[in-house]
């Protein structure tokens, strides 16, 4: 007899990784030597367009439920000081790329990257401008917190060309913004769309949260109706992960009773449910994009990708990530900063590129890395593409039985019924995942 979704819940409601990368950054190591970073760089093409990210890790208050690399400061000099190191790195990477490299797109994440005055943006695509090509198919995105925008700011960033704006929203709802420490007003987000499409910087993008404290089904339904009325390119909508054991402040929100997972799930269904009937395409586990959007397209010609920013249509295979915490994916490798800011502005001012550790991938993990990436934008394997991965049959035939995968002697078939828990699908192919170490993860609901 099929089980409930109450009892799949109670079942598969585990600790698993998000897989925004294989392997996972749990197996990242501190044995990535300068001379080995200088040689990735060294051997990039200039005919294959390469994604950069920044990371700018300051915002002016902290929201409790944050699993972000961000501190909060309180004026413009400990930012502007940041970029001057953040500048100095980009030149110690220009140093070792052989000739200019062509940009297929630009990301400003955060923390609060808005956070920094506009002329500061300018700085660093200035900078970015001496070592990689730019063209009018680059694309520049910024992620925005709608309380540190002005319309000046929104003019600037139209003058600077940036493509798309991600406005964290997370919620409408007064008093579940009060819980969180994140107070907005509606009327100001729409403010700033308006004034976004004025600045002809049409891709909006809104990031919505479900799991926060005080939240109800009829309270979320009403954020849902109030986002959509605005008519964003593309709406998030992610899973509130709470890991006080590696963000201390978010035991503050345990002031709060928390939603259950059933009452989690159900609010990810109505989500679904609200979203979907807007005339939106649902993408992978947790985005959705207007049939128009380019995720839309990319995911109707079986071209989505999901990389470290969650479900893209970027094709870029290398992305090189600048600032503290930032992660570099080369062709099989991953290379992250330090994640400490003095430990950051000491390696540069000793003219070292600040890297911390990261990951080596096996032929295997190449290989597993694209089957879970299949698994989570298409939500099927066609197994004859990957003859050398064992199918672990004894993790997969529970799954089947419960009906959340539907086996083939061919496929691995993620049903309707199984999406919420695809996550615990891609688990089944990570040799690397311990259910003892399973609590450095979020829950899969």
């Amino acid at each position: 007899m099929k089980k409930t979704p109450e009892e799949l819940i109670s079942s598969y409601d585990t600790p698993v990784p998000r897989y925004t990368s294989f392997p996972t950054a749990v197996q990242f190591t501190a044995d990535i030597p300068q001379s080995f970073y200088h040689k990735q760089l060294g051997v990039l093409l200039g005919d294959e367009p390469v994604s950069i990210y920044i990371h700018i890790p300051f915002c002016h208050s902290l929201c409790h439920y944050c699993g972000c690399h961000t501190k909060v400061v309180h004026n413009a000099t400990p930012i502007e000081n940041y970029i001057k190191s953040l500048l100095a790195e980009i030149d110690l990477a220009g140093q070792h790329l052989p000739n200019k490299i062509p940009v297929a797109r630009v990301h400003f994440g955060g923390g609060s990257p808005n956070y920094a005055h506009s002329k500061e943006i300018n700085k660093i695509l200035d900078r970015l401008a001496k070592y990689f090509s730019f063209s009018n198919k680059t694309e520049i995105d910024i992620e925005c917190d709608p309380r540190q925008l002005s319309s000046e700011k929104i003019t600037d960033y139209g003058r600077l060309k940036v493509s798309r704006v991600s406005l964290g929203v997370q919620d409408f709802n007064v008093d579940v913004q009060q819980a969180v420490n994140r107070v907005q007003s509606f009327e100001l987000i729409k403010e700033q769309v308006q004034l976004f499409r004025t600045a002809n910087i049409k891709h909006i993008n809104f990031d919505l949260m479900v799991g926060l404290p005080k939240q109800t089904l009829k309270t979320l339904e009403e954020t849902f109706t109030k986002a959509l009325s605005l008519q964003p390119s593309r709406i998030a909508v992610f899973p509130y992960a709470h890991v006080p054991w590696m963000k201390k402040h978010q035991k503050l929100l345990e002031a709060y009773p928390l939603p259950s997972p059933n009452l989690r799930f159900k609010m990810t269904e109505l989500a679904h449910n609200v979203i979907t009937k807007a005339g939106y395409k649902s993408i992978g586990m947790d985005h959705y994009a207007l049939p128009t959007d380019s995720l839309a397209k990319a995911q109707k010609i079986g071209k989505l990708k999901r990389n470290f920013q969650g479900y893209t249509d970027d094709m870029a295979q290398t992305m090189i990530g600048f600032g503290v915490s930032a992660i570099s994916q080369f062709d099989g490798v991953y290379i992250q900063n330090k994640t400490d800011s003095i430990a950051y502005r000491k390696d540069i001012t000793e003219n070292k590129n600040p890297i911390e550790r990261g990951c080596i991938l096996s032929e295997d993990d190449k290989i597993r890395r694209m089957l879970i990436e299949q698994l989570l934008c298409k939500f099927s394997v066609y197994l004859p593409d990957f003859p050398t991965i064992d199918v672990p049959k004894t993790k997969l035939e529970p799954l089947q039985e419960d009906g959340i995968v539907k086996l083939t002697p061919t496929d691995v078939i993620i049903t309707e019924l199984g999406k919420p828990f695809a996550r615990i699908v891609a688990a089944s192919f990570d040799p690397y995942l311990r259910v003892d170490k399973g609590t450095r993860h979020a829950k899969a609901i």
